[in-house]
């Protein structure tokens, strides 16, 4: 499953959704705009060429024709326009020469046809109007170039609003949907919180019913609310199944026990060896049924057991304690182990738990290597490591050897509770254990002494 937010997926989407707009509609400012400038810039060039027919036209023609001489008007060098006037009897013009003439106009504006036309020369794209009354020949000229150069000062006066229009549009943007999801972040917060304290009740559920939510995930979060209620009354329901059905039988299981130890003695007594072996075996299966309830009830207190009492404790003489603990039921066991008492260090932790969590951890490498090599234990980088090299597990067997009641091969001893009665231990101290493969073959289980804390997102 991908993971993304929501805020900024929304976010980007609408300030993607604005640009285009803008986009679009500058676009269409611009072409729209383009085209009205050029239709008035042209109306101007012919209203001026009309204008200048219209004074010269009030010169009689041969007045005009007598003493015209050509004239050219100083003007300054960013006139927008330049004109050429010309004079002509029939086919001939007057002396070859123009009336008047601007400073700077283009060559042979007297070739240019009639009406609006555009080319080159010299590098330099021109517009111009010729308009041709009686005798008179008027011609307009303007640089395209200044015509850009005022539409582009046009457009920047609308872009720069624009811009900020935008920039103002994506701030509210983001001001407005932080505010609309104050309340899911202030959720998130609220169970990232409570991620960290795996170990506390479901108070915090409350919390979240009495914080406003959208009307949208108002359905969806009573209905989590409501599941992970019922399924942590099912896990209490359970916790205390187990332990009320582990201490009901504890009872009627020691008198079982006692007199089977009784009836074991009186077969003694009476020389009755058949009876004294199958009342051994009878005890042996009493015995396991009792170590099962015992784990049953410890891992019961362990579960509605919040806290430790931790303090700084030598590991040296925990794990002597540890084998002490486990000599009697395996008589050679100072043969069948490799410490390395001077790698290990005193830290903080609970006695009693890791006390707990090492012997069944020991005892499960005992029961299940099946190897004639010494198991190690040391201590390196804050991480204690118990090595075996027995028949190890495989990938699938490993995530699953935590998991309560499951065991490698149903015939073999034990219950499956040790590892996941160590793994509780062990992280409601702030502890990690983890499983790795030995070379060339065997299992490693590391006990991470570095703090864990969730990763919050």
């Amino acid at each position: 499953m991908k993971n993304y937010s929501l805020k900024w997926r929304l976010v980007l989407s609408i300030t993607c959704a604005f640009i285009l707009v803008w986009v679009v509609a500058f676009a269409w400012l611009y072409l729209n705009l383009e085209k009205k400038m050029t239709e008035t810039l042209d109306e101007r060039l012919s209203a001026s060429a009309h204008m200048v027919a219209r004074l010269l036209g009030q010169i009689p023609a041969e007045q005009l024709a007598r003493t015209a001489k050509p004239v050219v008007s100083e003007i300054n060098p960013q006139n927008l326009i330049a004109c050429e006037v010309i004079y002509f009897s029939s086919d001939v013009i007057v002396n070859h020469q123009v009336v008047a003439r601007t400073k700077g106009a283009p060559n042979g504006l007297a070739e240019r046809p009639a009406g609006f036309s555009t080319w080159h020369q010299n590098g330099v794209e021109w517009r111009s109007y010729v308009l041709k009354k009686d005798q008179l020949q008027v011609v307009v000229a303007e640089k395209i170039t200044l015509r850009n150069s005022l539409l582009s000062e046009i457009l920047k006066s609308i872009l720069y609003p624009l811009v900020l229009t935008l920039i103002l549009c994506i701030v509210l943007i983001l001001w407005i949907v932080k505010a609309e999801f104050k309340p899911v972040e202030m959720m998130s917060k609220s169970l990232n919180q409570q991620r960290q304290r795996p170990n506390h009740e479901l108070n915090f559920l409350s919390s979240l019913k009495k914080q406003n939510v959208p009307n949208e995930i108002q359905t969806f979060i009573e209905n989590i609310i409501e599941l992970v209620t019922r399924l942590n009354e099912s896990l209490e329901n359970e916790k205390n199944f187990s332990a009320y059905a582990a201490h009901e039988l504890r009872s009627p299981l020691t008198a079982i026990k006692t007199n089977v130890q009784l009836s074991k003695m009186l077969a003694e007594q009476q020389q009755l060896s058949s009876f004294v072996d199958i009342l051994a075996d009878a005890e042996s299966s009493i015995l396991r049924y009792q170590n099962l309830l015992e784990n049953l009830l410890i891992l019961s207190q362990t579960e509605h057991q919040h806290s430790h009492q931790i303090e700084l404790v030598d590991l040296k003489l925990l794990l002597k304690d540890v084998v002490e603990q486990l000599q009697d039921s395996h008589q050679d066991i100072h043969n069948e182990l490799a410490v390395d008492w001077k790698s290990l260090t005193a830290l903080q932790l609970s006695y009693s738990a890791m006390s707990i969590s090492l012997k069944n951890i020991i005892e499960n490498a005992f029961r299940h290597a099946q190897s004639s090599q010494k198991i190690q234990i040391f201590q390196k980088q804050n991480c204690l490591f118990i090595r075996d090299f027995g028949v190890g597990l495989n990938q699938q067997e490993v995530e699953l050897v935590t998991k309560r009641f499951w065991r490698k091969n149903a015939l073999q001893q034990g219950y499956g509770l040790g590892l996941a009665l160590s793994q509780i231990l062990l992280e409601q101290q702030g502890f990690l254990l983890k499983f790795e493969h030995s070379q060339p073959h065997g299992l490693t289980v590391v006990i991470d002494f570095n703090p864990q804390t969730e990763d919050v997102n």
